[in-house]
Parts: C-alpha cells; structure tokens; sequence
C-alpha cells in the first residue's frame, strides 16, 4: 500500500506500508479521491519532518470491524475531518459544534487505503468522488457562512477566492446576498473567473487599489475572510455600522498571527467580530445534498487531477502556481470520477 508524506519545502515521499486490519469501531477505506487543503500547503511550507497528509476524502468501504453498524462493505462514502463524541457537556447541551473531546480521524488520506473510525464516515449517494471529496471544505465554507448570519439583500464582501472563498459566495448567494465583492489579487486568473461563477457581482485587486478607497461610499453589511489575518484591518475600516464579520483564517507562521486593530473603529461602529472553526466537521448531509440538487456546482472549482505517484507534481504545481489552479485532486487511477 502506498502513502504520500509531505515536509518543508514542498517535498513529498510516497511510501510503501503495510496496512492491518480495522479495529472493532473501524472502517477500512480504499480513498478514491482527495484534495490538497490550504492547510497541506501550510505544512508544505513549515513542516520539518516528513509526516503523511491529506483529509479531504471520498472512497469506498471494503472491510468493517465487529462492532461496526453504520456502515458496510461496497458503500461510498466520504469522510468527516473530525466528528463530535456526544458524550462531553457541550454535545449532551446540544452544542455538537463546541464539542471537547471529539473523534479525529487521522490526516492520512493521500494513501491508497486507511482504516478510519467508521463514525466520521458519511454516505455519498450517487455523488462521484471527485465532488463527494470537497463536502469537507464546503462545510468549511458553510460554517464560515453561517456565523456571518447574512441577511436578504446584504452587500457581502469575501477576501479571498481560494476553494473555501469560492463556496462561500455561492453559499452566501444562496443565503440571499444581493451585492458579493471579492477581494482577492490580479494574478489569481483561475479564481477570479470561478468567483464570478459562482456569483460575485464585483472584483477588488487588492494588489492594485487601496482597499479602503475601493469601498468609499458603499455600505457593507457582512464580511467574509479566507485570507491570512492581516487582512483583517482592511475589514475593519471598510465595515458599515454593525458590521458582522466572519473569519477562518490560519498565520503560516506565528509572528504573522500577531495584528493591530483599531479597536475604537470597532467600538463605536458596533462591529462583531466572529471567528469560525469547523472541527468538529459539520453539515456533511447538507452539503451532500447541495451538490446532488445543483444548487452547488463543485466540478468547475476541479483544475487539476494527480495520480498518488504523482502528489510531488501536485505540490510543485501549488507552490509555483496561482493563476490556473483551482481545487487539486488525488485521484485513484488518474482519470476524472
């Protein structure tokens, strides 16, 4: 069985490994596609040693452990990143979403098969696995989406137009935003014209205007950030009065998670502030559903498609790439699914 490992700088081994059986409480997934997250190409770019990648993932179940009974041998099946325990304080309360003590799946899906927990696995219905294997980070977008609380009408600014930025425009469409402002920089080809797509009424080339004078004269209601932090005081001063404003967001380095706000600015604006973050991983079902009804479209954000052998392509392309990539798959023989 092979399994892809990643280290900084984008360097990637593919290992040959022996897989044992699933436990009692197991599944054992042969992964039929899963996509490179923000997150590995984070690590491509900080982590030290080799350790193996990838969470993004739909596959087929072949074997299950004795105590298993959710699911069983030929079912497709994608995976959540994480899972609630229904046992802690916060679960029990009906708060699933602030569990403490949730089900963590290892981060091995660049790999030919995993035995995973069979409870994070949830059923794909007809949905290929190509579109099954971004149901994890549209519930990230979702999530995101979903703090932001947006209103009918609201003029909704996204920063960013990576996949989770992209989904989240669509998803904030269907929320009932009527004006979708990204800001997002000129090179970004490929994403600029799926942000359109996907329903973004306007573009900001943050690399070619002062952000802030860009949004002179307009009220905006809700903000949306997938870009690193320091964006975050350019949404501060473009926020109307009341302003809610929705963040994930993760600093590739630690001294690029320190930033200033203008606190004042906030204050006497009335802006909030809210921080989104989709572990335990929510609304499979629902964004399942989405993609199977077309009310989400996920095949066009599929640019490129790599076979396991050739994950080191995959992360070269991401390091080297902005403007023609969109989401990157691993694919089990290389062909689209």
């Amino acid at each position: 069985m092979r399994r892809a490992y990643l280290k900084a700088p984008y360097k990637v081994e593919i290992r040959n490994e022996a897989i044992g059986e699933p436990g009692a409480f197991e599944a054992q997934v042969r992964v039929m596609a899963c996509g490179v997250c923000g997150s590995d190409v984070n690590d491509a770019e900080t982590r030290e040693e080799f350790a193996p990648f990838g969470h993004e993932l739909a596959g087929i179940v072949e074997k299950v452990g004795s105590a298993v009974t959710n699911v069983k041998p030929g079912d497709r099946v994608a995976m959540e990143s994480s899972g609630f325990c229904r046992c802690c304080s916060n679960c029990r309360n009906g708060h699933t979403e602030l569990c403490t003590d949730k089900i963590c799946p290892p981060f091995t899906g660049f790999t030919d098969r995993m035995n995973v927990n069979a409870r994070v696995l949830v059923p794909i219905g007809s949905l290929s696995f190509e579109e099954a294997s971004l149901i994890e980070p549209m519930g990230v977008a979702m999530d995101l989406v979903n703090v932001a609380d947006i209103r009918l009408n609201d003029h909704v600014v996204v920063f960013g137009a990576g996949p989770i930025g992209l989904m989240a425009i669509r998803l904030a469409k269907l929320k009932g935003a009527g004006k979708i402002t990204v800001c997002v920089r000129s090179h970004s080809e490929k994403r600029i014209e799926l942000a359109k797509f996907y329903g973004a009424t306007d573009i900001v080339f943050t690399d070619r205007c002062d952000v802030k004078e860009a949004f002179k004269g307009q009220s905006v209601e809700r903000i949306l950030v997938t870009a690193p932090p320091a964006v975050l005081s350019d949404a501060v001063d473009i926020a109307s009065f009341g302003c809610k404003i929705s963040v994930i967001g993760i600093a590739r380095k630690p001294e690029d998670s320190m930033i200033t706000l203008d606190i004042n600015k906030m204050h006497f604006n009335r802006l909030e502030l809210r921080f989104s973050h989709a572990t335990p991983a929510l609304f499979f079902p629902l964004c399942r559903d989405l993609i199977a009804n077309g009310l989400m479209d996920v095949k066009p954000l599929i640019t490129h498609r790599f076979t396991i052998d050739e994950m080191d392509q995959a992360m070269k392309l991401l390091e080297h790439d902005h403007s023609t990539t969109g989401k990157v798959l691993m694919i089990a023989d290389g062909k689209e699914q």
